[in-house]
């Protein structure tokens, strides 16, 4: 016989619900059978209800789930086990959502035991609105026996939530679209999208006066319909539906959360006005190409360096975690905490003695091609450095500064789009090569947010499909370079700008007053101290310690790549101008291209 209770349903841990979401998986082998994970309408009854049968086949959300497999045509259903039998047909058949099988002697219509995803303990009525991360797909996945021919789409969800007018809701799956109907949208090129997250509605054709009817005996729902008065709308954020009434109001809407195909969500419906028979299968439904919301955007794991990165998910339970999209690696010379250690480019090497400074290698001022014209040469590191830090070892993590270990990068404010990095104002995706379909984002190549895998934009920000970054579209024309979009206005990228060695920010960057060539700061941490150097700009002038903070400013010549302080040969210098050339070279030369991780 059937248990009473639907999650009282004996539950095994099989290697077809394996396949799933790396970031559920764990939590989902923890699961164990409690209604207490379980959804109730207001009155207490326990949803979705217990399946049934209809001509000797077993009929609920289970059933329905069972034959949504990676083969066509084919359900994870065992064939009755007459008693006495000595093994049972497991019904795996294919890597299906949910996979049902019978017990010796057991009901033969409806399985006892069931794994995989469990209409119960799985139930959801969150989120309620959800974040694109590419193309979503819509599928029909069943209407069941409903005699309303539903429609199913999208609207732009709001912050604050408010209810979307009629003319925002965009039907994807209409009344005469059957089970296995599919329906891709391209939002990111839908004029209809805003750039933000999405709620889902279901419309029916049910009469206003004669409940569980269709309006005027058409039994087809459309959007004409609902703005002539006929029928009712569900949403995803249920307080906007007709028969809401506060924590009391009926629930219209479970939602799973695939243990087979990331970002990929269930929609399973009850279409009656006020509720009737709780089994949510009037209609179900899928979209594929969505995350939860808040999920899919670019998030900090709290580690250090590259781990720091991550995407936003959420697990089983709905909660946003962030996954890590960086493992440690070797250290290489590029201003990343490759390691993940703390500390940017520490025992990173470079090739033919050059020497590490600021993610580039450069000639060692040891050697007689590179001297140093001003400031004094720390054989120890190659570098060129004011005379009170020659010989000056600082612990991990410090830099020397006026002869004294200092924590780098404090009380300095880099110019938008520039990261502060052992006291210098660094670009650090300037001279990054990604993959086709990535970009840079701190340094490091990640997925564009034109790809499934990639990190979705957050308004006002929208993703430029072509380039796969996120962008303020509000600025027309297009803000000039040092500038920046905000909500329709071009700001100046120096503003709240606190330059290292305190000198001026000029179009988006701190840069040397007067020094025509573009001189640059190698003012550097001595010793063995981490691998850190303090790169503050400097305000020219002669002297080994000249400009504020006793910061030192290389004059280099036109060939000159001594310190690190040229343009290598063949490279053009003249991206924004010779003036900016100091902080366009990211406070080095001789660089070498950087490379995509």
């Amino acid at each position: 016989m059937w248990p009473l209770v639907f999650p009282l349903l004996a539950r095994k841990s099989r290697v077809d619900w394996l396949v799933m979401k790396p970031w559920t998986l764990s939590l989902a082998l923890l699961l164990t059978p409690t209604s207490a994970l379980a959804v109730t309408q207001p009155d207490g009854t326990l949803i979705p209800t217990a399946p049934g049968c209809n001509g000797g086949q077993p009929t609920g959300l289970a059933a329905v789930f069972a034959c949504v497999c990676d083969t066509a045509n084919v359900c994870n259903i065992g064939a009755p086990c007459p008693g006495g039998s000595t093994s049972c047909d497991d019904g795996q058949n294919a890597t299906c959502e949910t996979t049902l099988w019978h017990s010796p002697n057991d009901n033969s219509c409806i399985p006892s035991n069931m794994s995989g995803l469990d209409p119960q303990l799985d139930a959801r009525i969150t989120p309620e609105t959800f974040q694109p991360t590419c193309p979503p797909t819509f599928r029909m996945v069943s209407r069941g026996t409903a005699m309303f021919k539903d429609i199913f789409g999208w609207y732009n969800a709001t912050n604050p939530p408010t209810k979307p007018d009629v003319s925002d809701l965009h039907p994807m799956l209409k009344c005469t679209d059957g089970t296995g109907t599919v329906s891709p949208l391209d939002i990111q090129n839908d004029p209809n999208w805003k750039g933000g997250e999405v709620g889902f509605f279901l419309a029916t054709p049910e009469s206003h006066t004669q409940g569980g009817t269709c309006a005027n005996g058409d039994c087809c729902a459309s959007i004409g319909r609902i703005n002539n008065g006929e029928g009712y709308v569900y949403y995803s954020q249920r307080a906007f539906n007709p028969d809401a009434q506060g924590a009391n109001s009926q629930i219209h809407l479970l939602i799973y959360d695939s243990k087979i195909h990331d970002q990929k969500f269930y929609f399973a419906w009850e279409d009656i006005f006020g509720g009737q028979s709780n089994d949510f299968t009037d209609i179900v439904t899928s979209v594929e190409g969505v995350e939860c919301s808040g999920g899919g955007v670019v998030c900090e794991t709290g580690k250090p360096g590259v781990c720091a990165q991550g995407i936003s998910k959420c697990d089983d339970t709905g909660a946003l975690k962030c996954q890590q999209l960086f493992q440690p690696s070797a250290e290489v010379c590029d201003a990343v905490d490759n390691d993940c250690n703390g500390l940017v480019d520490d025992n990173a090497t470079c090739p033919n003695d050059e020497v590490c400074l600021n993610g580039r290698c450069v000639g060692p001022c040891s050697s007689p091609e590179f001297p140093c014209t001003i400031g004094a040469c720390d054989t120890a590191t190659g570098l060129c450095v004011p005379a009170a830090c020659v010989g000056k070892t600082c612990p991990s993590g410090q830099v020397c500064r006026d002869g004294s270990c200092v924590a780098p990068c404090d009380g300095i404010v880099c110019p938008r789009g520039q990261t502060c990095v052992n006291d210098a104002c660094l670009a650090l995706c300037d001279g990054v090569s990604c993959a086709p379909g990535q970009i840079c984002l701190s340094g490091v190549c990640v997925d564009g947010c034109n790809s499934c895998s990639g990190a979705a934009c957050k308004l006002p920000l929208k993703c430029n499909t072509n380039s796969g970054e996120c962008l303020d579209p509000s600025c027309t024309p297009a803000c000039g370079p040092g500038t920046y979009c905000d909500n329709g206005t071009c700001k100046d990228a120096c503003d709240g700008a606190v330059c290292p060695g305190g000198v001026a920010c000029v179009n988006g960057q701190c840069l040397v007053p007067g020094e025509g060539d573009g001189g640059v700061l190698i003012d550097a941490g001595g010793g063995t101290g981490g691998g850190l150097v303090d790169g503050s700009i400097g305000t020219g002038g002669g002297g080994d310690d000249a400009g504020t903070g006793a910061t030192t400013v290389y004059q280099p010549g036109n060939n000159d790549s001594g310190c690190g302080c040229s343009t290598p040969a063949g490279r053009s210098a003249g991206r924004a101008g010779a003036a900016l050339l100091a902080l366009a070279m990211t406070l080095i030369g001789a660089r070498k291209r950087r490379h995509a991780l």
